[in-house]
């Protein structure tokens, strides 16, 4: 929660409001919708009580979202017709490869700027309209809606009264043309989803209406809409271009502002709105990594640590893998790969492997990942002049000074602990008029710290880097070539 000054003044514990996800097959990671609501609301409600106010109080409320995430509903009473498909879910992949020889990845690529993957919200809503047979039913009827978990709940915290994402949102879904920022009709076509199922585009700082008085006790005012990677690098004051930051959550996504012009792109990066404030509108690169987070939690659910936290402590106590390379394909590569058929795998064991070599492998391979993110942006003239890192993971020490030491670039970590939340705040606060413009933000806390590269590991781990993308070629090779299906 934040205050006219830009302080945060009231949060609530991540780890008490956690969703559980759902993993009923390989591939599939699906969410309980109503325990995402239950989630929004008592964490707002801890956030509003630790501060020291009431929403009677409150100028204007904030969403962030799992942007691919999406919940398919019912339009008359609001109720989900599935569980949630999350982001990281694979399921839709045999329906991508249809499209792709269908001849439709370059129009994709021209129009929404995104690349032609089961990760983006069109292939989920296509998988929903072919295998859920109340979805056709509803459509049939006008009551379908299709939108990502933003759309339902707004509407459940508004009583129903709007069907609404934001414009960086929905650049994330594979339908929004990035020129004219509406759905293309003709693209929607082309991949059999019907556009009028379709929430309304609104900008990411629309006054959209008030909470229905029930859910927090009085009306309060949402004004501030955004997906969370893009939220996360306002929060950044990432304004001019070339500004970069990574979020080291679940995953792991990097991205940096390049400005108006819709039509960039860059080889192997996705192109697509950061945020839209008035008439003005910025666009981002977006690098991603799925697995980031959840590849040191499973560190520790394979035993080989004690906890996530445990996981630095063995890291550092080997100078390197020692040859161990790690491929964190959980759920395929993506940026800038866009493999969704290979699969993880170490390589290069041997007897001698132990466990703190496997865990400084995963680290390096989150490090490495990164790395080719932003080599992409800079092979594309946005130079990277130094990156802004946030989430969770971005807590471990070891791996942001490996991260450093592999970019060659200082890393800096700021004492703000949620840069999501902030930025979708700053939107909020935009749109409620507490503030008039982006460049009147606050000044955000000082503090934090930055990792320099450490000269003498520089060149050691560039050159570990130049091996372990050889081999991610081979298993990318591997995958594609139908190996581990």
């Amino acid at each position: 929660m934040l205050n006219q000054q830009g302080k945060i003044i009231g949060s609530s514990a991540p780890k008490r409001f956690r969703i559980d996800p759902v993993y009923r097959r390989p591939g599939w990671v699906e969410y309980d919708p109503a325990q995402m609501l239950e989630t929004v609301c008592a964490g707002a409600q801890a956030a509003v009580r630790n501060a020291g106010v009431s929403f009677n109080d409150i100028t204007g409320i904030g969403l962030a979202n799992q942007g691919e995430t999406v919940i398919a509903f019912d339009r008359k009473d609001g109720h989900p017709i599935c569980p949630a498909i999350s982001w990281q879910d694979r399921r839709a992949e045999p329906i991508v490869q249809q499209w792709r020889s269908d001849g439709l990845e370059t129009d994709v690529r021209t129009v929404t700027g995104l690349r032609l993957d089961s990760y983006f919200s069109a292939a989920k809503f296509a998988w929903i309209l072919r295998h859920v047979p109340l979805a056709r039913e509803l459509q049939a009827s006008g009551r379908l809606c299709l939108a990502t978990s933003d759309s339902w709940l707004l509407w459940q915290l508004t009583g129903g009264r709007y069907f609404v994402t934001d414009v960086a949102t929905a650049s994330r879904t594979m339908l929004l043309d990035l020129d004219s920022l509406q759905w293309s009709r003709p693209l929607a076509d082309s991949l059999d989803i019907p556009s009028e199922c379709l929430p309304e585009i609104v900008s990411n700082t629309a006054s959209i209406g008030s909470t229905h008085e029930p859910i927090f006790g009085s009306e309060v005012l949402i004004s501030g809409l955004c997906v969370d990677q893009q939220a996360a690098l306002f929060g950044h004051r990432a304004l001019e271009i070339g500004q970069a930051k990574i979020t080291y959550g679940t995953g792991c996504f990097a991205l940096a502002n390049v400005g108006s012009n819709s039509a960039c792109r860059a080889p192997g990066l996705l192109t697509c709105v950061g945020w839209r404030i008035g008439d003005k509108t910025s666009y981002v690169f977006d690098g991603g990594v799925y697995s980031a987070g959840s590849l040191v939690e499973w560190l520790v659910e394979l035993g080989l640590a004690e906890s996530t936290e445990d996981t630095g402590r063995l890291a550092l106590m080997v100078d390197d893998s020692d040859g161990v390379m790690l491929i964190p394909a959980f759920s395929g590569l993506a940026a800038p790969h866009w493999s969704g058929r290979t699969r993880a795998c170490w390589i290069g064991m041997n007897q001698g492997t132990n466990n703190r070599h496997l865990v400084r492998a995963a680290f390096e391979a989150i490090a490495f990942r990164v790395k080719e993110i932003l080599d992409a942006m800079e092979a594309s003239d946005v130079l990277v002049q130094g990156v802004n890192v946030d989430g969770g993971l971005a807590q471990s020490d070891v791996l942001m000074q490996l991260q450093a030491d592999v970019l060659g670039l200082p890393v800096r970590r700021s004492a703000t602990p949620e840069f999501t939340a902030l930025g979708v705040g700053y939107f909020a606060g935009l749109g409620s008029g507490v503030w008039q413009a982006a460049d009147q933000l606050p000044p955000q806390d000082p503090g934090g710290e930055t990792f320099d590269p450490q000269t003498a590991e520089v060149a050691k781990n560039q050159e570990m880097f130049r091996r372990w993308r050889r081999a991610c070629a081979a298993v990318v090779d591997m995958g594609e070539a139908g190996v581990f299906e």
